[in-house]
């Protein structure tokens, strides 16, 4: 949040507490139960007072020639997934896994012409600190349902119908010969690459002339986010795709997880993570290159804030840990609600920049990530301590050997079961600034407004299974945990959490968060807010906080979002 509106902000606040009744909280009039109230009253009010200036801004505002009736959705280019679930592989069935990376810089990206993508606006970019890339995955179970197609791409998130243009870049590359039953395609997040969502570009250069447009009823309207570097993108996961079901290997695939809360935490309190990083690897029977997928939630986030540097943050850095192993990788954004890097323990005291800090934070994850279900002694006679970084901080009395005690968890084999269903639907749109770069047509989303004056987002939700534990969701926006694991903020939810829904005993959810769209924070209904005056009781502290809700669809996004993914599940299962 920007110093400019948090003076706005500050100057509601304050007339809210000036305005606000004191016999609106606790009848003792002090302690704790007064101020946790006095913070309940207040962030409702606030609330309430936001929404109605977003929706009243909203409102009037115009729409463009591009916001169409929801009747003129064409389904071009979706993939449904496997035509059947299965229960029990196929006899004599192996897994089977090709694998593929390429760089989607464009060729011009030193000339100053792109914009970032994070919280800087119109904020252009001219140089690179390491690399922006695309990595994906092919994989078949060897039941004749065809091959599932998982791509990654460092960016901070990718319209459902730039999503499609990608698919359909693919689908052209590989030709009718080859079945392909799903293309899902996800963002890493970075906060530090190019804009590929069209709000942090020339955002206020393409309110006046969408707005021009849309009062005039001309056709004039700018394109949100780069055409050469959306072109890049596809061309490459295309190709990428390509190579990977060419280089398709059989072999066997294992999951595993473990505890990282030391290197992640949580922005929104109370602190609720999913802190399990989770590891399915991929061994080739010719003992070629394994392939390594990770899945955990956090913001790569620490290089982005007001520097100029294209970086893919952390996934870099890991990357080339894990490739100098011997194995390739891809990592797919976990439940990431708020989540972000907690960097204490891999800087180990040292005197480090952001950048630096990062570099050692990735690295450190990777390492993590390769020792997972290994002893000190195993990682000691393993060859993946670099002993030179180790030796850097060693002096330090921060120092914390990552390997200290070796790394928990259990390696499972993957039984060959691969079962993926997606379904397409219109999403509400309540938020109002949502609302309003829909109807302006600012960012790559596209959206449709009904008879009723409703905006709505064309977007998919889906789900899969890996094995016969494994249960994945693949959602469109930034999860919380609380959906998945439940807990105090459920309160008055309509729904239960994932596990109560979807896990027998055994089974591990896994989420994919920011799969084919990017529709902002998905919050429990009951705890929305587009701003929160925070009571730590523990410290008994007041604190303003938690704007999370001003980047959602809107307060309902969790039950509408999650009660798509649910009934899809049930409709398999």
């Amino acid at each position: 949040m920007n110093k400019k509106f948090k003076k706005v902000v500050a100057i509601v606040l304050c007339s809210v507490m000036l305005l606000s009744p004191v016999t609106a909280f606790a009848a003792d009039g002090s302690g704790s139960s007064f101020k946790a109230d006095f913070a309940a009253f207040v962030s409702d009010t606030l609330n309430s007072i936001v929404d109605g200036l977003l929706d009243g801004i909203s409102s009037i505002l115009p729409a463009t020639v591009k916001i169409k009736d929801p009747s003129t959705h064409k389904s071009d280019n979706f993939l449904a997934g496997t035509a059947t679930f299965i229960d029990e592989p196929k006899e004599g069935a192996k897994w089977s896994l090709g694998y593929a990376s390429a760089s989607i810089l464009p060729d011009d990206f030193k000339d100053g012409k792109y914009y970032k993508g994070g919280y800087d606006i119109n904020l252009k970019l001219s140089e690179c600190a390491d690399d922006l890339k695309v990595r994906l995955i092919a994989l078949d179970d060897g039941s004749g349902r065809g091959v599932s197609i998982l791509a990654a791409v460092d960016c901070l998130g990718l319209a459902n119908d730039d999503v499609r243009n990608i698919r359909k870049a693919v689908l052209d590359a590989l030709g009718k010969d080859v079945k392909v039953n799903s293309i899902n395609v996800s963002a890493t997040h970075v906060h530090s690459g190019i804009d590929t969502q069209g709000i942090y570009t020339d955002t206020f250069g393409h309110v006046f002339q969408n707005l021009f447009s849309a009062i005039l009823g001309l056709d004039w309207l700018c394109d949100p986010v780069d055409t050469k570097l959306l072109k890049t993108i596809a061309d490459q996961t295309a190709a990428c795709a390509k190579a990977a079901v060419a280089d398709m290997k059989t072999g066997t695939l294992t999951y595993s997880k473990t505890s990282i809360g030391d290197y992640v935490r949580d922005r929104t309190n109370p602190q609720l993570m999913i802190d399990s990083m989770y590891r399915i690897m991929f061994t080739p029977d010719d003992g070629s290159n394994g392939t390594i997928l990770a899945n955990f939630g956090c913001h790569p986030e620490t290089v982005g804030y007001g520097t100029a540097i294209i970086t893919s943050d952390f996934v870099y850095y890991t990357e080339e840990v894990v490739n100098k192993a011997g194995f390739n990788f891809i990592y797919i954004q976990g439940a990431v609600g708020t989540y972000t890097e907690e960097q204490h323990l891999s800087c180990d005291g040292l005197d480090l920049d952001r950048l630096e800090s990062t570099v050692r934070y990735g690295q450190e994850i990777g390492y993590i990530l390769l020792a997972i279900g290994m002893t000190e002694e195993e990682i000691l006679a393993s060859g993946i301590i670099d002993e030179e970084r180790e030796a850097k901080a060693a002096g330090t009395e921060a120092y914390t050997p990552w390997y200290e005690g070796g790394i928990e968890g259990e390696v499972e084999e993957i039984e060959p079961i691969l079962n993926v269903k997606l379904v397409e639907y219109m999403a509400p749109v309540e938020n109002g600034v949502y609302i309003a770069f829909g109807k302006l047509s600012l960012a790559n989303n596209v959206m449709y407004q009904d008879k009723d004056g409703n905006i709505v987002a064309s977007t998919e939700v889906g789900y899969m299974e890996l094995g016969k534990d494994l249960k994945i969701i693949l959602c469109p926006g930034e999860t919380y945990a609380e959906i998945i694991l439940g807990g105090g903020k459920m309160d008055g939810f309509v729904f239960k959490s994932a596990y109560d829904i979807m896990a027998a005993d055994g089974d591990e959810i896994l989420v994919f968060d920011l799969v084919n769209d990017a529709l902002g924070y998905i919050m429990a209904d009951n705890d929305f807010v587009y701003l929160r005056l925070n009571y730590d009781a523990e410290n008994d502290e007041l604190s303003f906080g938690d704007s999370w809700g001003l980047t959602s669809i809107g307060g309902h996004a969790a039950s509408d979002i999650y009660g798509e993914i649910y009934k899809l599940y049930y409709s398999v299962r």
